[in-house]
């Protein structure tokens, strides 16, 4: 028998497959939680939880063995009720900035679907039950497009590729037209080639029709739900070279964020930055490839960008957890070599772990929905204790 116990930033969920092997709130039993005692033999799933009482998992209520999904606080309800968040009685947040980091790799094509078919649930749980519904919303992928256009077909001077329109630099040295755009007027400039720069397009080249030319969508963004859709769907034609955490920093760094940066104005000194990202490899930087640095490096550039105020970051990484007790994934898979399963990411997870409101969920799950419902109530304890500048 063994019973470790997590300090810490980790919470480990893993959505439930389809043998019913779950706890009554979907989750795989054997997962780790901030502030919560797994007591477990070797091999075998967990014989007892205790309910977190302190740490990251507070507002969630937890998964409780005795039945009941999260709860979370509902805010001020007018009454005197609902959340005090900042000390002195005012909303903890108001604002939330959401950024997507996608892997766009070969091996993804079945975890984007996962992502887009749980966004719209997602979203809806969070204005439902936050009161702060202020959003911006960007994806991103793992590359900044150097590689993308590798299957380029060109007939009569018409040029297929993807993902367009990023491809068609590559493929318009062949022909005039590229995906119906024309090749003397790409929609494209550096941005498009540069890690952390927010999607406008879909994979085929469809304009996602992000209000204002943005690179990132507000709350007031027409048919929300279809334009996250269209922007999360960044193809798998990227580049094999994953960088999920430089494209994560280079998002959030004050010279992309600034004026003039690809992506102005995402994020908000104001606001909890909800950081997901979703790969089915690790990130290792190893003969000039990966991100540069280790977890505490990538720690060090998200917290800076946020004012050095850890506690304004939410992270929620979807990896491969075959390491993890409780995991979901197959051990000892390649994703490369038939698009299945997942490598484990002890670093992305260790990333993770360094942050205060810090959740590991499983790439290999059959839905994402568990995952990002249980994740808001990690966002709403986020929100009790920020104190926004000024």
């Amino acid at each position: 028998m063994f019973a470790p116990t997590v300090s810490g930033a980790l919470l480990v969920l893993a959505a439930c497959g389809d043998d019913g092997a779950s706890t009554s709130a979907g989750f795989q039993p054997g997962i780790l939680s901030a502030g919560v005692t797994l007591t477990t033999t070797d091999g075998e799933a967990p014989t007892s939880t205790a309910v977190p009482t302190t740490g990251a998992a507070d507002s969630t209520a937890g998964a409780s063995a005795t039945g009941g999904g999260p709860k979370f606080d509902l805010g001020d309800d007018g009454a005197g009720g609902g959340s005090t968040g900042a000390p002195g009685g005012d909303a903890g947040c108001a604002k939330l900035d959401f950024l997507f980091v996608v892997d766009d790799s070969g091996s993804m094509a079945g975890e984007q679907k996962n992502l887009i078919a749980s966004f719209p649930g997602f979203i809806a749980t969070i204005t439902e039950t936050l009161e702060a519904h202020d959003f911006h919303i960007m994806v991103v992928s793992t590359n900044d497009g150097s590689h993308a256009g590798k299957n380029s077909l060109c007939i009569n001077g018409d040029c297929t590729c993807a993902p367009a329109p990023v491809c068609c630099q590559t493929a318009c040295a062949m022909g005039t037209t590229c995906d119906g755009f024309d090749c003397n007027n790409l929609p494209i400039d550096a941005c498009d080639f540069t890690y952390g720069a927010g999607k406008r397009y879909d994979a085929g080249g469809k304009h996602c029709g992000i209000a204002g030319e943005r690179r990132y969508m507000l709350a007031d963004q027409p048919d929300v739900a279809a334009a996250f859709e269209c922007v999360a769907a960044v193809g798998t034609y990227g580049s094999g070279d994953e960088r999920p955490m430089q494209a994560a920093a280079a998002s959030v760094s004050p010279a992309q964020n600034g004026k003039g940066g690809c992506d102005e104005g995402f994020l908000r000194d104001d606001a909890i930055l909800v950081l997901t990202f979703i790969t089915d490899e690790e990130d290792d930087h190893d003969m000039g490839k990966g991100s540069p640095g280790d977890p505490m490096d990538w720690y060090d550039a998200v917290v800076a960008a946020k004012q050095g105020n850890e506690g304004a970051v939410v992270v929620l990484g979807l990896v491969g957890d075959s390491n993890l007790p409780g995991g979901i994934c197959p051990p000892g898979v390649d994703p490369n070599k038939n698009g299945n399963g997942a490598e484990d990411a002890p670093r992305l997870q260790q990333f993770t772990q360094l942050f205060s409101h810090g959740v590991v969920g499983s790439v290999c799950a059959p839905d994402f929905t568990p995952f990002f419902t249980a994740a808001v109530g990690v966002i709403d304890a986020a929100c009790d204790d920020f104190d926004p500048p000024g």
